[in-house]
């Protein structure tokens, strides 16, 4: 093939991904902006995530931000809509 590699244009849209979205059954609403807490520094967890559909997984990831028992994860899968998750501290483990 000469020129322009091939490209997927089906993965173009941000909702390219909606027939495989699921929810976080073990994740929280957004806790009030201004109670959140940033941490000084990203710390590496391991968390525990419940998907709708594919069940438990571990996910060695980053904490950014905690409120209460509550600690914000970075999960980028594209199952999710988002970027992160709100799970219970329970659920987290430093790495």
């Amino acid at each position: 093939m000469t020129g322009r590699a091939f490209r997927d244009s089906s993965l173009d849209s941000w909702d390219a991904h909606r027939d495989q979205w699921q929810e976080i059954l073990n994740s929280f609403e957004i806790p009030p902006r201004g109670r959140q807490r940033d941490c000084r520094i990203p710390v590496p967890v391991t968390a525990r995530l419940v998907w709708e559909s594919d069940g438990l997984e571990l996910l060695d990831t980053t904490a950014y931000a905690w409120f209460g028992r509550l600690v914000l994860v970075e999960v980028l899968d594209h199952r999710l809509t988002i970027h992160g998750a709100w799970i219970h501290a329970s659920d987290v483990r430093r790495r």
